[in-house]
């Protein structure tokens, strides 16, 4: 699969990205999240250490395989990073370019959106009433 990107950066200052497969199997196996079947495109997504990952498994049609991983820096009290990525799926889906995939990807995003709440309770972070992305 040919990189279009370094292999690993920061695109904001809390959303981390890698296409390093060797960092994204150690990461796999430590949190005991690696995928038993490589046959088929796969979106993995997880929480620990109150940074949220979302990693992709992706064949091509010529048989090369590779994974992207996204990782949000506590990721509930940066939910900006929540909303550019499930938009960027969300333009993906409509390129049509691994469309199950990447709408899958979106999906999981979604629902950690609305779990956010949830998740800065259970983290006790304090809630901002001027935090206009949480305004329901």
């Amino acid at each position: 699969m040919e990189a279009t990107m370094m292999n690993n950066q920061f695109l904001t200052p809390n959303l981390y990205t890698t296409i390093s497969d060797v960092e994204i199997i150690d990461c796999l196996v430590d949190f005991g999240y690696m995928p038993k079947d490589f046959n088929q495109n796969q979106v993995i997504s997880f929480v620990k250490d109150e940074n949220f990952y979302l990693v992709l498994f992706m064949m091509t049609d010529d048989g090369q395989k590779g994974f992207l991983m996204y990782e949000i820096l506590d990721f509930t009290m940066h939910v900006q990073e929540l909303y550019m990525m499930s938009h960027l799926f969300k333009s993906l889906v409509a390129s049509n370019k691994n469309n199950y995939t990447y709408r899958k990807a979106q999906y999981k995003l979604e629902e950690m959106l609305g779990m956010v709440p949830t998740f800065r309770a259970l983290y006790k972070k304090t809630f901002d009433t001027d935090d206009y992305t949480m305004a329901a």
